[in-house]
């Protein structure tokens, strides 16, 4: 099953960043056999705005303190648009279970914007897939 989340921009404080909808736990990953599709989509007012190629320096999706292992998740790719972001997670067993949290960026309007994380996670602005 995906787990389809939206971004959008957060403008209620500055700076405005990125912000990942993540309701009813949609980036809280089961055990499966199946490797399971996670999916970031730019909506509302991100919709005409465009992840970072992934091959920038500061690319549309990273890892943020210490990365999972590299056979757990797939690397990340992007719709023909720019604007879908995709990997797949692999949580199949109890050594593919954690906490991860990542960065996202996009452009919007001709600025770069990006959800705020810090590590150790310390605030709800961290967005974070969880394996179960």
């Amino acid at each position: 099953m995906p787990n389809n989340l939206n971004v959008t921009l957060n403008t209620s404080n500055p700076p405005t960043s990125l912000d990942v909808v993540d309701l009813n736990g949609l980036n809280v990953i089961n055990e499966s056999s199946v490797a399971q599709t996670i999916t970031w989509s730019l909506s509302g007012n991100a919709s005409g705005g465009t992840f970072v190629p992934l091959t920038n320096a500061n690319p549309g999706f990273a890892w943020v303190g210490t990365a999972p292992p590299s056979s757990i998740f797939s690397g990340p790719t992007l719709n023909a648009a720019g604007n879908v972001l995709s990997i797949t997670d692999l949580n199949n067993a109890p050594s593919t279970k954690g906490t991860w949290i990542y960065i996202l960026r996009a452009t919007v309007g001709g600025v770069v914007y990006q959800t705020i994380a810090t590590t150790p996670k310390g605030t709800t602005t961290n967005p974070w897939v969880r394996n179960n």
